[in-house]
């Protein structure tokens, strides 16, 4: 009989702090803290994610075979706690620019380094009681993209702000197996670029996915030979080039230059920069490679159209995005390259995202009761919430084991009739959001060729995360307006019978009342709060947002 493997635990513990817990190549949990402390982007160390994954794997820390860490050099939040680093997250102030330059130092990894990554080791050993194996930021989310896409040869690219030195890192991927092949340091970012646009924008950083939303509304030319100035591949190497720093610092050259612009004109320039920039990058990787698949992961490819682009390319047969493809997905990516310290394995197609906590029926129905909320058990839930939806009603869904990533898949979603072109406004004004975007559809399998026309085969995994954009048919711009952007796309989750049967089901059922195969999927939160955990969360969420029904477990609750 085969000795099974030993269990690894893994954390990171910057912004998007999580834990994971891996045996062999499957992941048995993974876990964000800012789902169960109720924080977004909830940063320092992940202290109840760890509790959490561990519970769900049913041991104790002790009883695990190993522990693994993303980040060698990332030890500032070690030193602070869990204490949110705002400081660096303002990207036009001194300290942020300052930790790029120091950070961009380390990746020659010489004296200095050592020392820094010394002394994260003492810290993290002398937490866990037990060594703990660091692995560099950038090869954990290759390891991420590449070990859960089921592709044994392929070009892993990983673009973010900054990790261990770099922003960006290409990997040659083969028979399981990955090497570094270059990248661009922490002073040449592309999250950055993106992030200091947000940030002139008047968004956060963190979300700078509302650039993307609002490029669709602007024209790109106007301020694109602005952002050539702020943003370009490095003439001197592979790597890329920001405006320097002084300009930043003081809004000074470009920066004052865009001020002439609408902020959908800046927006939409800097998105069709980036897309181009980034191209032109990858495109670099696939002809030095010969690879024809492309796994990615890194915050920059939370970008579905710079996805969208990459897909398009004729040198590209298949592409695959991380789910979790942000910092979220750091603790998966270094427990698997521990695992493979002892040897490559076979890289394992996902199954599903739903890694997190579920809850009994007992547990759901003493919070309804503790609540007092007046709540049914229908014969058929599926088809309650199909009748709902069909009758544009919106309903929360709360159900099974809590999706890992950014992206709510189902189980932890709010849900709306696509037909219902007015839902979008209604919704955000309930949820408390100023969004751009369009709501996201799930869409049934079996349809998705004539709703998307770039959808395929070597699209098919990364499409059921509602990781890329696909042009839409004409049947589907009309069909289903909620969810088709300004740009005529949408960013579907492409539902699967095996992935998913309940919510499959219940789009099955939609389609026979409406004949459309698609609902609206927004996840399921109130402004500036992560996506539903527990129970009680959904609830206080479900009341806040006065939404028309909450299917949780197996009861149905009618709003008032």
């Amino acid at each position: 009989m085969a000795v099974p493997d030993p269990l690894v635990l893994a954390i990171h513990e910057d912004t998007n702090a999580n834990a994971a817990l891996v045996r062999g190549t499957e992941i048995v949990a993974a876990v964000a803290e800012e789902r169960i402390s109720r924080r977004k982007y909830q940063a320092g160390f992940p202290t109840l994610a760890v509790a959490e994954v561990l519970r769900l794997g049913g041991v104790r820390l002790g009883e695990v075979g190993a522990i693994a860490a993303g980040n060698r050099y990332h030890f500032v939040p070690r030193l602070l706690g869990s204490a949110a680093i705002e400081g660096e997250h303002d990207l036009f102030g001194l300290l942020h620019n300052a930790w790029s330059v120091f950070q961009s130092g380390l990746r020659t990894e010489g004296a200095a380094a050592r020392a820094v990554e010394a002394v994260s080791s003492v810290m993290l050993r002398h937490r866990f009681g037990r060594p703990v194996t660091l692995h560099d930021h950038h090869t954990a989310h290759a390891y991420s993209a590449y070990y859960t896409s089921g592709t044994d040869t392929a070009l892993a690219v990983s673009v973010d702000n900054l990790g261990d030195g770099w922003s960006a890192r290409a990997f040659r991927c083969a028979g399981g197996r990955v090497e570094p092949l270059w990248g661009s340091d922490a002073t040449g970012s592309p999250g950055q670029f993106y992030g200091e646009i947000s940030q002139f924008l008047g968004f956060h950083v963190l979300d700078a996915g509302k650039v993307t939303g609002l490029a669709a509304r602007g024209d790109p030319a106007a301020a694109y030979p602005v952002m050539e100035r702020l943003f370009s591949l490095d003439p001197k190497g592979p790597g890329f080039r920001l405006a320097p720093v002084r300009s930043k610092l003081w809004r000074r050259g470009p920066f004052r230059d865009l001020a002439r612009f609408s902020p959908a004109e800046i927006a939409a320039a800097a998105q069709r920069r980036l897309e181009d920039v980034i191209v032109a990058w990858v495109r670099r990787g696939l002809a030095e490679t010969g690879a024809r698949d492309l796994v990615l992961a890194g915050g920059v490819f939370a970008n579905v159209r710079v996805n969208q682009r990459l897909w398009g390319l004729p040198e590209v047969d298949s592409i695959f995005v991380h789910p979790a493809m942000s910092d979220q997905g750091i603790a998966v990516g270094a427990a698997l390259a521990h695992v493979t310290t002892a040897g490559p394995r076979p890289p394992r197609r996902i199954r599903d995202v739903f890694l997190g906590a579920s809850y009994s029926e007992s547990e759901i129905g003493d919070a309804l009761e503790d609540d007092g909320l007046r709540y049914e058990r229908p014969k058929d839930l599926e088809a309650a919430v199909a009748d709902l939806v069909a009758a544009r009603k919106v309903v929360a869904r709360f159900d099974g084991r809590m999706e890992y990533g950014p992206r709510a898949l189902g189980n932890r979603s709010i849900l709306a009739s696509t037909e219902d072109a007015g839902v979008n406004d209604r919704l955000n004004a309930r949820l408390g959001r100023s969004e751009f975007m369009p709501f996201a559809p799930s869409t049934l399998a079996e349809h998705a060729a004539n709703c998307y026309l770039d959808y395929g085969p070597g699209a098919d995994l990364t499409s059921r995360f509602m990781t890329i954009t696909f042009d839409c048919s004409d049947w589907m711009k009309a069909a289903s307006p909620a969810v088709v952007h300004l740009d005529g796309t949408a960013r579907p989750q492409v539902v699967h019978e095996a992935d998913s049967p309940s919510y499959h089901r219940i789009l099955r059922l939609v389609f026979e009342r409406t004949g459309v195969p698609s609902v609206v999927n927004t996840s399921f939160n109130l402004h500036g709060e992560p996506i539903v955990c527990s129970p009680r969360d959904a609830i206080r969420s479900f009341g806040a947002a006065r939404l028309d029904a909450l299917a949780i477990g197996p009861f149905l609750v009618r709003g008032n």
